[in-house]
């Protein structure tokens, strides 16, 4: 049997005592309690962030990538502001693990000849590895939403090019169409002088179409090397609209080779009449 606190020192150290017990642990139950409870409520809001996280990483890596631009940048933009929305609870979230931290290590810092207790070193140890926890699930989170949004953005990137392949390749396709019908060669030197200028007027009035596709195809080619994830719905594209564009230069080109020997025929058939 013990006869009083003092004979607590045969066995146990001062320092391992309260001061209740004459010894110089400093300890406040009050806040132990405060401590725990803010610990555990920690620890609940890192579970439940990660599980949050968790649940929209699953809902991205499921999600289907629209076929058209307005439905594309809708879900760019949904997607990105569910993301703010989870990056600032990341942020309340690291505030309030920092903020734990700095007032378990508080007494520290007003005294320092204050050394932390068995209890409030778990805590600092615990709420540390919390942390650790939390800036892991960010680190990963970020990896995975730059793979997610690069994806999206190339989505869009992609249907915006779609789109401008089948208005410029609509148009070129007319242009072709007639240019291929033009098959009169003239019957009188003005005849011929005539079509030959229509050749011209046709060739310029094309060019500012011409110039579309051949800068589509440029386009086409950026978003290739820039590792586009579409690069074989790409390339075909801006390999089309180029043969395209030469095909209706050589169609031009020709038109003029033959009404230009037609004009040397008329010509000589005026000389001789």
């Amino acid at each position: 049997m013990l006869n009083s606190a003092s004979d607590l020192f045969s066995y146990i150290q001062k320092s391992e005592l309260t001061k209740n017990l004459d010894g110089t642990l400093e300890y406040c139950h009050s806040e132990w309690i405060h401590h725990r409870t803010a610990i555990e409520n920690f620890a609940l809001t890192v579970k439940s962030t990660a599980q949050m996280l968790q649940s929209f990483g699953t809902d991205l890596a499921e999600t289907e990538l629209p076929n058209d631009i307005q439905s594309t940048q809708e879900l760019l933009t949904a997607h990105t502001e569910k993301q703010n929305h989870l990056k600032e609870k990341l942020r309340l979230a690291m505030k309030e693990g920092k903020t734990l931290l700095m007032c378990i290590k508080e007494p520290t810092t007003q005294s320092l000849n204050y050394t932390l207790n068995f209890d409030e070193e778990e805590n600092v140890r615990t709420a540390e590895r919390l942390l650790i926890q939390l800036d892991e699930t960010e680190n990963a989170f970020d990896q995975f939403w730059s793979k997610h949004h690069l994806k999206l953005e190339q989505c869009l990137q992609l249907r915006h090019f779609e789109q401008d392949f089948r208005e410029v390749k609509a148009t070129l396709d007319v242009l072709m169409e007639s240019q291929m019908s033009l098959t009169d060669i003239g019957d009188s030197v003005l005849r011929v002088e005539q079509l030959l200028r229509e050749v011209s007027l046709q060739e310029e009035r094309a060019q500012e179409s011409l110039e579309k596709a051949q800068s589509l195809a440029s386009h086409g080619d950026q978003l290739i090397q820039s590792d586009h994830y579409a690069v074989d719905s790409i390339r075909p594209k801006c390999n089309e609209l180029r043969r395209i564009c030469d095909n209706f230069s050589n169609e031009v080109k020709k038109r003029q080779g033959t009404l230009s020997k037609s004009l040397e025929v008329h010509t000589c058939l005026d000389k001789v009449a």
